[in-house]
């Protein structure tokens, strides 16, 4: 290991080589994934190159990997474990904050959403283009530039769209709110 100690990257290469499959095999029975498993051993690896100068006080560096392996191992399922207990909570403590209103709200605003949408699709198709394009993030030139017409026109269209969409829209939403007073 002396060679490994002062940099010899095939003496690291061949011990890679010779250790690597059995150290995935151990990974993979603790952690159950052999993906994590391989980032393991490879992260193992690394901090053993990383660390190479003090190898003089290892005694046997295969004992060192497999105990080496083993803890990252462990430590990935707490790491696992304590994230789960993260998500838990904050989804529980979501749900305790959440009140009937704010349940109604979300349903409000996910049907407003559906309508809009559903509404758009009704529009005519050079309307559709322009709002679907707005929608998206695009200012009125990028509009204009993409479709090939004037940024009057793209205005123009707007207009038009928002003109045809609050006649579909706005009697649809006095409908939602009598549906969710009840």
């Amino acid at each position: 290991m002396v060679s490994i100690q002062d940099g010899d990257t095939a003496a690291f290469d061949e011990l890679f080589l010779a250790m690597y499959p059995a150290l995935c095999l151990l990974s993979n029975r603790i952690v159950g994934d052999e993906s994590a498993a391989k980032d393991i051993v490879s992260e193992v690896f690394l901090q053993l190159w990383k660390t190479r100068e003090f190898l003089h006080e290892v005694k046997s560096v295969n004992a060192y990997l497999y105990v080496a392996t083993r803890n990252r191992s462990l430590n990935h399922l707490k790491k696992l474990k304590r994230n789960e207990k993260k998500v838990q909570l904050a989804y529980e403590r979501q749900l305790e904050e959440k009140t009937y209103e704010d349940i109604l709200q979300d349903v409000f605003n996910a049907e407003v959403v559906r309508m809009l949408h559903e509404a758009i699709l009704t529009l005519p198709p050079e309307c559709t283009k322009v709002v679907q394009l707005n929608i998206e993030g695009l200012s009125t030139n990028e509009i204009a530039l993409q479709l090939g017409i004037s940024p009057s026109a793209v205005s123009h269209q707007k207009a038009r769209a928002i003109r045809l969409l609050r006649g579909k829209i706005v009697p649809g939403m006095a409908l939602i709110c009598l549906l969710l007073a009840d």
